[in-house]
């Protein structure tokens, strides 16, 4: 068991709920930031989350926004670690706004507090290099071009790529006395504490409901991760004193034929659709998971985490 103060910001989402439990589960107190600290939300964070510490660990929420920084001061007050999970599933360009504030904000406050180490919740569409998929991606050497993907109405993707330069700009300035790591996912997968379903829970119910790729399969790919190794890999990298910087946050890339002959593996209701067999098959991303994998977290395969996320549809009716 692990003891001292982590605060969780934006704790309240998908990831961050995920995040609250692994560390209250690990015996860490957390200060849980939600943008109403007595609103709805609070109350299945306290009902579903907070029993995580098995009465050893205790969960406190505090109201804050990452446009105000002395909110964020507040909740981080007595902490030894921060962990950002803040972010908007809402594809606008006032995204590129609130990920520039999260960068900046929260990692001014961690600083001004006295906090040595941050781990951030960012995204693989801050390492998409312009000139097209590397044979090997990795988070060192790729990046995404902040001006191109606004013109191309990539606004989450801007954010997080200036996100990312901004955190790891504040790590630099710091001169050592901020420790920063940034956990890059794609699609995120899993079951989930919140009451209303996520992105992911959605996109799958619709496929299995016929709604979604009922006649075609995408020649494209996904990278997919569970949400509870996602929240794993957040905790390993905070605790880790050797690790700062980027790192993915996937299992894998695969070819959406293999997600869905995977998803009826699971679910043998489900029926995939006919694949053209003329049509040649684009090659997934290839991911260099070296950082990664030194965080020492095991991540679920493609039918585990389908599994787990169809068992997650089915406790939600939605399929």
């Amino acid at each position: 068991m692990s003891s001292g103060t982590i605060a969780v910001i934006g704790a309240s989402g998908f990831v961050g709920s995920h995040v609250t439990a692994t560390l209250l589960a690990r015996g860490y107190d957390v200060h849980a930031t939600l943008r109403d600290a007595d609103g709805p939300n609070a109350a299945w964070l306290r009902s579903g989350v907070a029993p995580a510490g098995g009465g050893y660990a205790q969960l406190s929420l505090f109201s804050s926004d990452v446009f105000d920084k002395d909110s964020l001061n507040r909740a981080m007050s007595g902490c030894s670690g921060v962990i950002v999970c803040a972010g908007s599933p809402v594809i606008e360009p006032e995204t590129i706004d609130l990920m520039i504030a999260v960068g900046e904000n929260c990692c001014d406050a961690a600083i001004e507090e006295g906090i040595g180490r941050i781990v951030i919740t960012s995204s693989t569409g801050s390492t998409n290099p312009p000139e097209g998929e590397p044979e090997l991606k990795n988070e060192i050497d790729h990046w995404s071009d902040p001006d191109l993907q606004l013109k191309q109405g990539k606004f989450a993707a801007v954010g997080k790529t200036r996100l990312d330069r901004i955190a790891l700009g504040r790590m630099e300035e710091s001169g050592g006395a901020l420790r920063v790591c940034l956990i890059n996912p794609s699609m995120i997968v899993g079951p989930a504490y919140q009451p209303e379903p996520v992105v992911s829970h959605q996109r799958f119910a619709d496929i299995i409901n016929g709604e979604r790729f009922a006649d075609q399969i995408p020649n494209s790919s996904m990278s997919l991760v569970d949400a509870r190794d996602l929240a794993a890999l957040h905790v390993s990298a905070l605790e880790r004193e050797d690790c700062s910087g980027r790192y993915f946050g996937v299992k894998q890339s695969w070819h959406w034929r293999q997600i869905l002959e995977a998803l009826q593996r699971v679910w043998p209701a489900y029926t995939v659709p006919p694949v053209d067999p003329e049509e040649i098959a684009v090659r997934p991303t290839q991911f260099d998971l070296r950082r990664q994998n030194a965080l020492g977290v095991t991540l679920r395969g493609l039918d585990g985490m389908l599994e787990g996320h169809v068992q997650e549809l089915v406790r939600r009716h939605m399929i």
